[in-house]
């Protein structure tokens, strides 16, 4: 068995509540079995890990069930999991003003008769912008909360959130998951302003129609979007019919652009503004074109700010930005898109660090809990590590073995600190019992078969 440090224990132990006591210990070890894994994370790989004191053959009745039903049987919500995650990780890093919201969908490859809601999903990694690729497995639609880290101008996402999109027609779209999410999570913070993100694929009427006060927006939108002036006609005394809701067509922006192009002298409203914004941890000078409007087709009559974005340098094509609050500026759009980002670094992480994809599960408890259990210990670490664990010891000792390429805040350095610092609580060459000595060498000498 492994040990768990105290700093870990301490906020893993705020969660205790969301389980059973039986449960609450599975879920440690099965937390620890997933850090310490350094081979295939299939359920039995893992439950090997946990119980490396001692190796088991399969050709036995192995001792693992209880892990198999934790996912399966056992007593315990993913969306209560979540939602207590999400307030100690509010509270923990003393989070002030509007917490930023990031949407998205991935696609985790299964295969199999049997897999619970199996579908061809478009695959994002495998498409290209002329290409779209699909591929069997299941799609999840997480929403997670994007925080700062220190003296980096970038930022981490902590998945918090999901809902499975089940195949075939007639089925709820990954912006109607997303606003169920997005009503959850305004349920858990009811007096906090939130700010969601998205990509183009959930800027339409199934997440934006009557948003919440309280609720901002900011999302790309399509280059041949048609847009209105939001200012609609004074009706002529005598006039008859009802009084105009929107005023006439502005150019889409697509032809914003085109029209800035042709503007010479920089006059007027179609023209390049220069601004310099932070994105993607770096500041950039940009070229924007800014407009207030309304898109009927998919926020009726709600004005929005629309941006068309040039990247000075040509390294990028225009890209279209809108937000359903005009009064803001556009470097703050522009950089509140930007965390959008840090979704897809999570996903990635998920799939090459913590092998999300590497459990061979097929029924329906398993396949809605076990995927999204993954995401919150992969928050949970995330949460440890900003808040505890790069201040331990084991965090110095790794950064000085990190190469140029990687960075103290990815997922993959985390868990260095964290597996060192397990392994270090758990093998203590200063006992003085033998037989913890001896038990302790077993575990290390099965941990390394295990990784052969």
């Amino acid at each position: 068995m492994w040990t768990m440090i105290p700093s870990l224990q301490s906020l893993v132990h705020d969660l205790q509540g969301c389980l059973t006591d039986p449960s609450f210990a599975s879920q440690c070890q099965l937390l620890l079995g997933w850090v310490m894994c350094s081979g295939p994370h299939t359920l039995y790989h893992v439950a090997q890990t946990i119980q490396a004191d001692h190796e088991v053959s399969r050709a036995q009745r192995h001792p693992f069930d209880r892990f198999y039903n934790f996912f399966s049987r056992a007593a315990w919500s993913v969306v209560t999991l979540g939602r207590q995650l999400a307030i100690e990780a509010v509270l923990r890093l003393k989070i002030l003003g509007p917490l930023y919201l990031v949407v998205d969908d991935t696609l985790l490859h299964k295969r199999g008769r049997h897999v619970f809601a199996l579908g061809w999903f478009r695959d994002a990694v495998a498409s290209t912008r002329k290409r779209v690729a699909t591929a069997p497995g299941n799609n999840w639609v997480v929403l997670g909360l994007a925080i700062p880290l220190p003296l980096t101008g970038c930022f981490l996402c902590l998945p918090l959130a999901f809902r499975l999109k089940m195949p075939g027609e007639g089925q709820p779209s990954a912006a109607a998951l997303a606003r169920e999410m997005l009503e959850d999570v305004a349920a858990w913070f009811p007096h906090r302003d939130l700010i969601l993100i998205g990509d183009g694929g959930y800027a339409n009427r199934a997440l934006l129609t009557d948003l919440p006060e309280r609720v901002t927006f900011v999302g790309r939108m399509r280059l041949d979007a048609a847009l209105h002036d939001p200012r609609p006609p004074v009706k002529r005394k005598g006039q008859r019919g009802p009084q105009a809701k929107k005023g006439p067509r502005l150019p889409k922006p697509s032809e914003a652009a085109a029209k800035a192009d042709r503007n010479g002298n920089g006059q007027g409203p179609w023209r390049w503004q220069s601004i310099r914004a932070m994105a993607y941890g770096v500041t950039r000078t940009l070229q924007v074109v800014s407009y207030p409007a309304v898109w009927p087709r998919v926020l009726g009559y709600t004005p929005v700010q629309v941006l068309v974005v040039r990247d000075a340098e040509g390294r990028m094509g225009d890209v279209a930005l809108f937000t359903t609050d005009p009064a803001r500026v556009p470097p703050w759009v522009i950089e509140t898109f930007a965390r959008r980002w840090s979704i897809e670094v999570a996903f990635k992480a998920s799939k090459q660090v913590l092998d999300i994809e590497g459990p061979q599960n097929w029924c329906e408890g398993s396949i809605t809990r076990l995927a999204p259990w993954v995401w919150l210990q992969q928050s949970v670490i995330a949460l440890w590590y900003v808040t505890e664990g790069s201040a331990l010891p084991e965090a110095k000792e790794v950064e000085e073995l990190r190469g140029p390429w990687d960075s103290k805040w990815s997922l993959r350095h985390m868990l260095q600190v964290l597996r060192r610092a397990t392994l270090n609580a758990t093998i203590n060459i200063n006992s003085s019992d033998p037989t913890a000595l001896r038990q302790s060498l077993r575990t290390l000498k099965n941990c390394v078969l295990l990784a052969a």
